[in-house]
């Protein structure tokens, strides 16, 4: 009863879900005058705050894997999708080497579950040591300096060519986020190859969270789906 009672409802709320990565997204008007310099916001070359090349490369010292970050303002981001094998996180398997490409999906709450409250344990420690899950606010700071919702999709998202109906975008920046879409109940995906969906930590409601969704058509806030990517940002 409860499973039937939580596909009811994921359901209802579908087309809230969708809407926040549809074709039809709505966008902020555009600034008049585009200021947006990739040279000052996120220059390949130099130092960040941390005394580090702006763009490089990591190692989680939980499972080996490396992960190359890039600086964007003040902030440092994975520039990979997570791929560490957590609690209620799986591979997708239906399509080859998807996995490999996309990293894996990932639930963020008490038990995996769909709706519940955050596993504060798990959102604490699920990137690696020094990295960690960014705030709703931390991901409107990084589109405010990619040149506002109009334009941050379409300057974040990877440049590379994947299936239909994927659009790339100019990755300015080298955040190059990568159309994963997200995994739903029923074990398929939804958005493959067309947008973006990220974990936030934080709470819309108390069984809640908001997710970032965007591609190169548009940028915006729903609510969390079932699994979904998670790029971490540097403590």
């Amino acid at each position: 009863m409860k499973e039937s009672f939580k596909f009811i409802l994921f359901a209802v709320l579908l087309v809230g879900f969708f809407s926040a990565c549809s074709e039809d997204s709505s966008s902020a008007p555009e600034e008049p005058v585009d200021t947006f310099d990739a040279n000052v916001v996120c220059p390949a070359e130099g130092v960040n705050a941390y005394g580090e090349p702006n763009r490089g490369t990591f190692t989680d010292a939980r499972d080996g894997q490396v992960y190359k970050y890039t600086t964007i303002g003040n902030q440092v981001w994975m520039a990979e999708n997570l791929k560490f094998d957590a609690p209620y996180s799986l591979c997708y398997g239906k399509i080859d080497g998807f996995c490999d490409t996309f990293g894996r999906f990932y639930s963020l709450h008490v038990n995996g579950e769909f709706f519940d409250a955050f596993d504060q344990d798990l959102v604490d420690t699920i990137c690696p040591a020094g990295w960690r899950i960014p705030t709703m606010d931390e991901w409107q700071i990084l589109y405010d300096n990619m040149g506002g919702i109009g334009k941050a999709g379409r300057r974040l998202t990877s440049s590379l060519e994947f299936s239909e109906p994927f659009e790339p975008g100019t990755d300015d920046c080298g955040f190059n986020s990568l159309p994963a879409g997200d995994w739903l109940l029923n074990g398929n995906l939804s958005g493959e190859y067309f947008c973006s969906r990220y974990w936030t930590s934080t709470a819309k409601t108390l069984t809640t969270s908001y997710m970032c969704a965007f591609n190169a058509r548009g940028f915006d806030f729903g609510i969390n789906g079932p699994k979904m990517s998670i790029r971490c940002v540097k403590n």
